[in-house]
C-alpha cells in the first residue's frame, strides 16, 4: 500500500517541525508499506521518498503535483497537514476520494484560532485565514475519513470524525541523557525550538533576575536553542535585565543536540499557555525532552501520564519561581530519571502513534 503526506510548508531541514513531518511520513510508510512526502519549494514542489531518502524537485505547485501523483499512482492514503483551504484543496480531496484513497486531515494544534491570531504580526491576514478555515471546514469534514488532532484544550468540542493523537519523535535519531556522571553543581534549564510568546520564557528571565541567577549559591543557567523573532525579544530582555548566565545558540542539528543534552537538568515547555487559549502542553519540545531523559517544566497538562517526570508551574504573567523548580528537581530520584527516556520513547514513537492511528483504518 502507498501513502502521500502533503504539507504546504517550505522548511529548513534543521527545524523541529520539518523533522517531525519527515518522521510522521516515515512512520506511515513503515506501517502501510510506502509513503511519499510532498512539501513546497517557492512555486515548485519537493517529493521525498521516505523509504530511500531520495528527493526530487518538481516544477509544479503543491496541489497540482499532488493531483498528478493521484492520477498516475495507486495512492491508498492521502494524509494532509492543515493548510489554508480553498477550492483547489477541495478538488484534490474529491479526486483522491474518487480514486479510492482514504483521506486523513491533520490539525496539529486544536483549537488553534487563538494561537494563530495572537502569534501573527499581521492580524488581518490571520483573521482571513481563520475565516477560510471556518468556511471550508464542512467540506473537509465531509470528504475526510478521519480528522487527526493534537488537542491543546480539555474543554474543546471534538467532532465525530476527530481522533486524538500526541506529538511524537523519531526515536532512533536521538540519544538519552547519561545519569552515570556526577552533577557538576550548576543548574541548567534549556528551551529548544522555534519560540513564540506563549512559551512564556520572558517569565524565566524575570525569575532569573529575581533570584540573581543563583539558588543558595548554586549557579543557574538558561540555554536557548533556535531562532525566531521571539528569541530576538528574549535577547533584548536579557540585556535589559543584565543577565550573565543566559546563552543563545541559534539553530542546532539533531547530532549537535545529542552532544549537548547531557549538561541540561530540566527542559522548559510552555509556561504561559493562557496566551494561546490552551491548558495542555502539546509542544514537540517536551516530547523530545522526555525521550532524552530530561524532566519537563510546564504550566499545562502533560501528555506523559507518569507524573514523577514533570514539574508543574502556575500559568500566569509573573516571574517564574526558580527556587521552586530547583527544589522539586532536587527531590527527583536519579534512578527513576534513568528510566524516563525508555518510557517516553515507547510512548511517543511515531511508529507506535501511526500504527495505532491507522490500524483497521485502511
Amino acid at each position: 500500500m502507498e501513502a502521500l503526506l502533503i504539507a504546504n510548508l517550505e522548511l529548513n531541514k534543521n527545524e523541529g517541525i520539518y523533522q517531525k513531518i519527515c518522521a510522521e511520513a516515515t512512520a506511515i510508510g513503515n506501517v502501510i508499506g510506502r509513503c511519499t512526502l510532498l512539501t513546497r519549494l517557492q512555486d515548485a514542489s519537493i517529493l521525498l521518498d521516505t523509504g530511500t531518502g531520495e528527493s526530487v524537485e518538481v516544477d509544479q505547485s503543491l496541489l497540482n503535483c499532488a493531483k498528478t501523483l493521484i492520477d498516475h499512482k495507486e495512492i491508498n492514503l492521502v494524509y494532509i497537514r492543515l493548510m489554508v483551504p480553498g477550492f483547489g484543496l477541495i478538488q484534490l480531496m474529491r479526486k483522491a476520494r474518487k480514486k479510492g484513497a482514504k483521506i486523513y486531515y491533520e490539525i496539529p494544534t486544536y483549537p488553534y484560532f487563538a494561537e494563530q491570531f495572537r502569534a501573527s504580526k499581521k492580524k488581518y491576514r490571520a483573521a482571513m485565514k481563520i475565516s477560510l478555515d471556518c468556511l471550508f471546514f464542512p467540506f473537509i469534514n465531509y470528504l475526510c475519513e478521519r480528522i487527526v488532532v493534537i488537542k491543546s484544550n480539555t474543554n474543546v468540542h471534538m467532532f465525530h470524525k476527530m481522533v486524538e493523537i500526541t506529538n511524537g519523535v523519531q526515536t532512533e535519531n536521538i540519544t538519552s541523557k547519561n545519569y552515570q556522571t556526577q552533577w557538576d553543581g550548576t543548574f541548567r534549564m534549556v528551551a529548544v525550538g522555534t519560540l513564540y510568546p506563549y512559551h512564556g520564557y520572558d517569565r524565566v528571565l524575570l525569575g532569573l533576575a529575581k533570584c540573581e541567577e543563583q539558588i543558595n549559591g548554586i549557579p543557574v543557567e538558561f540555554h536557548v536553542v533556535g531562532e525566531s523573532s521571539t528569541i530576538n525579544d528574549l535577547r533584548k530582555l536579557t540585556r535589559h535585565l543584565g543577565l550573565k548566565r543566559v546563552k543563545f545558540y541559534g539553530i542546532k542539528s539533531t547530532d549537535e543536540l545529542n552532544c549537548m543534552y547531557d549538561q541540561f537538568d530540566v527542559g522548559l515547555g510552555c509556561l504561559a499557555l493562557h496566551r494561546r487559549n490552551a491548558n495542555i502542553d502539546t509542544t514537540l519540545k517536551i516530547i523530545e525532552y522526555y525521550c532524552r531523559g530530561v524532566p519537563v517544566v510546564t504550566s499545562g497538562l502533560s501528555p506523559l501520564e507518569e507524573k514523577d517526570y514533570t514539574i508543574h508551574v502556575t500559568d500566569g504573567e509573573d516571574a517564574l519561581n526558580i527556587q521552586e523548580i530547583f527544589d522539586i528537581w532536587c527531590r527527583m530520584k536519579r534512578e527513576k530519571l534513568e528510566d524516563l527516556a525508555e518510557i517516553a520513547k515507547k510512548r511517543f514513537s511515531w511508529n507506535r502513534i501511526m500504527g495505532k492511528l491507522l490500524e483497521n483504518g485502511l
